[in-house]
């Protein structure tokens, strides 16, 4: 059965991961970008450990959530074909009897809530990043 209140908090959590996610990055990019400035104007003098770092934190970060995405598309793949086959079954002129019927919709439910929770989890590395980073640059300042 879906958990209403549970859904709520991690609908809630997700967007202010993306909100805090989204703010870090535009302060990193700000401040990367005069790095890259500065690096073209005086390449020997360039900051090159932060140079460095923003190929592989953004690789490691990305490479994290797409893992848990993959992980969690296979955990919810019995459902998805079970939801596909019912639904084809529909399409075809069968009607679904009563337990066919609630056997769907749990499956909903249960797709609806893992999709959210693997959002979360698939973003978790990116928002991590994203706002160390932020962090620690604006603390160079």
């Amino acid at each position: 059965m879906i958990d209403l209140w549970r859904d709520w908090q991690r609908m809630m959590r997700a967007g202010t991961m993306w909100s805090e996610t989204l703010s870090a990055a535009q302060a990193v990019v700000g401040h990367r970008s005069k790095t890259i400035e500065a690096a073209l104007s005086d390449p020997f003098a360039a900051d090159h450990a932060e140079l460095g770092r923003m190929v592989s934190e953004k690789s490691t970060a990305f490479g994290a959530a797409g893992a848990s995405l993959a992980r969690d598309y296979l955990t919810m793949q019995a459902d998805l074909s079970a939801q596909a086959a019912a639904l084809g079954q529909m399409m075809m002129g069968r009607l679904p009897s009563p337990r066919a019927t609630h056997a769907m919709v749990t499956r909903s439910q249960r797709l609806s809530s893992a999709a959210l929770a693997s959002s979360i989890r698939a973003m978790t590395p990116v928002h991590k990043a994203a706002t160390a980073n932020a962090r620690r640059l604006g603390k160079r300042r």
